[in-house]
C-alpha cells in the first residue's frame, strides 16, 4: 500500500513518527498523524496550524490528568519542553492504522490511483469517537463535516 503514496503522504508517516517521539508517547495515533498532516502544503490552511493543534492536544492531555485528580505541572507533562525520546519502532494505535487502510480507500472513492495528504486527512474524518484527532479538532471549533467539506472541495478546484 505504501507504494502508492506520494511523497507528502510518506512524509505525514514520518512526522507522524516524530511528532509521538516529540511528545513523549508510547505509540503513534491520529493525533500525530493530524498534526503531521497540518504541515502538508497540499492541505494549503484546511486544517488548523501544526502549533494550535499540539496545544490543543496538551490542554486534552491536562484535563484528562486533571479529571482523575492529578495536577498536570506537578507531573511536569508539558510537551513543549520534554526533549524527544528516541526509539527504533513505535507502533502506530489501531486507529492510526485504520486512518492509513482509510486512506486508500479515500482515494480509491474518489478515483484517485495515488494516496495523497488530502486522503490521510478525509481518513481522519471517518474516526470514530472517542479519538484524539477529533478531539482536538472540536477544541478548536473544527467538526469533522467542515474538514472533509473543505479538502472536498480544494480536491475538486485541483482537478
Amino acid at each position: 500500500m505504501f507504494e502508492r503514496f506520494t511523497r507528502e503522504a510518506r512524509a505525514i508517516v514520518t512526522s507522524a513518527v516524530e511528532e509521538a517521539e516529540l511528545r513523549g508517547d508510547s505509540r503513534v495515533g491520529t493525533e500525530h498523524l493530524l498534526v503531521a498532516a497540518a504541515g502538508a502544503r497540499s492541505l494549503g490552511g484546511t486544517l488548523p496550524t501544526r502549533e494550535a493543534l499540539r496545544d490543543q492536544l496538551n490542554r486534552l492531555d491536562e484535563e484528562a490528568l486533571r479529571s482523575v485528580g492529578l495536577d498536570p505541572i506537578l507531573l511536569g507533562t508539558d510537551h513543549r519542553s520534554r526533549p524527544a525520546q528516541l526509539r527504533k519502532h513505535l507502533p502506530f494505535t489501531g486507529a492510526a492504522k485504520e486512518a492509513l487502510k482509510g486512506a486508500l480507500k479515500e482515494a480509491i472513492a474518489l478515483g484517485h490511483r495515488h494516496i495523497g495528504a488530502e486522503h490521510i486527512a478525509l481518513a481522519l474524518t471517518t474516526a470514530e469517537p472517542p479519538d484524539r484527532a477529533l478531539a482536538a479538532l472540536e477544541g478548536l471549533d473544527m467538526s469533522r463535516q467542515e474538514l472533509r467539506s473543505s479538502i472536498l472541495r480544494r480536491i475538486e478546484k485541483a482537478s
